[in-house]
């Protein structure tokens, strides 16, 4: 039996989560003003959206990761996260092709970074790590994926 995965991504993952609830819900408030202006529906759209943007910048972040684990475990990578719907996948050792971190400009300047596991049928990723770990994993990850005995 695999143990639930118990690692956590860096406690900033929440801040860069917050600026992009941030930019949506205050784009949607920003929308919701100019309609509410040219149009006779009235201000409940704004209300719809200030009220969003008050709750979901604070709130899904901090859900999002409390929720996100991962772990590198004997028959492979093991990750869950959501939001609503929790989702857990086992990416095993043998269907890894690469590996690689990539890092964005929110990432950057949080000095995190994302580690993206590759296989056939597709791509897992690991997201706001903090850069000196997502570095190591990618190694451990490329090194335990190794399929060739004598490599």
């Amino acid at each position: 039996m695999i143990a639930t995965p118990t690692r956590t991504l860096a406690p900033q993952a929440r801040f860069v989560w917050a600026f992009g609830q941030l930019a949506l819900w205050g784009a949607l408030t920003v929308a919701a003003v100019m309609i509410a202006q040219l149009d006779e529906v009235g201000w409940w759209p704004v209300l719809v959206t200030v009220a969003g943007l008050l709750v979901c910048v604070p709130l899904v972040p901090m859900v999002r990761w409390r929720r996100w684990r991962w772990d590198v475990q004997e028959p492979g990578i093991d990750i869950r996260h959501g939001l609503f719907s929790v989702r857990q996948t086992l990416v095993p050792w043998v269907r890894v092709q690469h590996v690689e971190t990539r890092r964005g400009v929110l990432e950057q300047s949080f000095n995190l970074a994302t580690v993206v596991v590759h296989t056939a049928a597709g791509s897992h990723t690991i997201p706001l790590l903090a850069l000196r770990d997502a570095e190591e994993l990618r190694d451990r990850i490329a090194e335990l994926a190794r399929t060739d005995p004598d490599a």
